[in-house]
């Protein structure tokens, strides 16, 4: 938590000069359960490292929930912003603990541009462009895609998962630091997804095994039919 604490007053302290600013870490704050006058901002899809407490496995995820509360008193020029990282279980063990995140240097670095981007918008009022979002940096291969059942967010009903955000187990890895490989910010991506027009009725694909099941059951049907129509037709000829 000190690096968080570290960073976040180097740049509020380059932005904001004038106004004094805190973080604190609180494990109670509770999505868009927001005291009078406080902001909330949730940055998804962060990256990090996991190590369970209990057997040592290691495991990463790019799909890391870090929800933000902020509160300016413009008076006072005293603002406080409240972090809650969200946890992940291990997998291996059967009865398994909340693991929190570990994030480098860069990535906290880069959460807490959105921060700074967030404040300046909804605490200071300042325009604001979306796509100033800073991006996410991958650093390790990611195995498979993400497990909702182990993932604090996603129990809450706040992790916003598509599988293609995922790296899937073929993917070759490229080391961050040569090829960096990075996700937009949430609010980057539905900005350019609703400014492309995108259908997102046509985006969905059949089945492939339902599809030729019911063709089969419908070619039975017909053939039945048919042999019934015949059967009475001739009896009546009869």
């Amino acid at each position: 938590m000190e690096i968080w604490q570290q960073i976040f007053s180097q740049k509020i302290g380059q932005m904001k000069p004038g106004d004094m600013w805190t973080l604190k870490v609180d494990y109670n704050l509770q999505s868009n359960d927001l005291e009078p006058g406080w902001k909330q901002f949730l940055q998804r899809h962060a990256f990090a490292r996991f190590q369970c407490s209990q057997c040592w496995h290691v495991w990463h995820s790019a799909q890391v929930n870090v929800l933000f509360h902020m509160h300016l008193d413009r008076k006072q020029r005293r603002g406080q912003v409240k972090m809650k990282l969200f946890r992940q279980e291990c997998k291996k063990c059967l009865v398994p603990k909340l693991e929190l995140p570990e994030f480098s240097q860069e990535n906290v670095e880069r959460v807490l541009e959105n921060l700074m981007l967030k404040l300046r918008g909804k605490c200071y009022r300042e325009a604001i462009n979306p796509k100033e979002l800073s991006k996410i940096i991958v650093e390790a291969q990611i195995m498979g895609p993400h497990d909702s059942s182990h993932c604090e967010a996603c129990r809450l009903g706040i992790c916003y998962v598509k599988y293609e955000d995922q790296a899937p187990a073929s993917t070759f890895f490229r080391p961050a630091s040569l090829f960096p490989r990075s996700f937009p910010a949430r609010e980057e991506r539905i900005e350019a997804e609703m400014g492309s027009g995108r259908d997102w009725g046509s985006s969905c694909d059949w089945n492939s095994c339902d599809w030729g099941r019911c063709c089969c059951y419908g070619c039975c049907l017909v053939i039945f039919l048919a042999v019934l129509i015949f059967v009475l037709l001739y009896l009546k000829a009869k």
